[in-house]
């Protein structure tokens, strides 16, 4: 009796444990990264870039071994076509030269999905710097079609100068048009290996 109650224990907490597969792919379909900027020193612009592509890598727990992404920038979005086409241009991102943004972690810090640090390489306007996200587990599930998805958020502030992000037109009185530091946040959505996007 004690070695099937054993058995039955065993079975119950490996069926609630979470199962993780050993790759993930993010859904481009539901993943985006958003940044906003100050303007004008008082208020605030915002804006989206599409993930197009990424993978997370997993040991046994919901907690990423690794992760790599890459950024279409010349797609990016702020709700102003003059303004996007401003962005995209030489004084900016110059997305005719550097069209993507990539980021490949290097370090993965934290005893539990909650909350963790990724640490990696940011490859912006053809400038890679180290960047640090902090990061968040946001759940998992199984879909009708039988197919695994994990959710994560994750942000950080970086300085743009640090990826040649130079621009700095002020107003009377001093103020930038754009602010130097670029507050980022990343939702990701992504399928285990094998799955495909909806």
């Amino acid at each position: 009796m004690a070695g099937r109650l054993v058995l039955v224990a065993s079975l119950v907490a490996a069926l609630a444990a979470p199962a993780f597969a050993a790759e993930y792919t993010f859904d481009p379909n539901h993943t985006q990264a958003e940044f906003s900027v100050v303007h004008l020193g008082f208020s605030h612009v915002e804006g989206f870039i599409p993930v197009t592509s990424g993978t997370l890598t997993f040991g046994e727990e919901a907690l990423p071994l690794s992760v790599s992404a890459t950024l279409n920038a010349a797609a990016l979005d702020t709700k102003s076509a003059d303004r996007d086409n401003d962005l995209r241009g030489p004084d900016w991102f110059d997305t005719a030269k550097y069209p993507t943004m990539s980021f490949v972690s290097t370090r993965i810090e934290g005893k539990g999905p909650g909350d963790f640090t990724i640490l990696g390489n940011l490859t912006m306007h053809g400038v890679t710097k180290p960047v640090t996200l902090a990061a968040k587990f946001e759940g998992k599930m199984v879909d009708a079609r039988g197919r695994s998805h994990v959710a994560y958020t994750a942000t950080t502030t970086i300085d743009r100068r640090d990826f040649g992000l130079n621009f700095g037109k002020t107003v009377p009185g001093g103020a930038l048009v754009a602010g130097f530091d670029i507050s980022i946040r990343l939702s990701v959505e992504a399928i285990a290996a094998g799955g495909h996007p909806t």
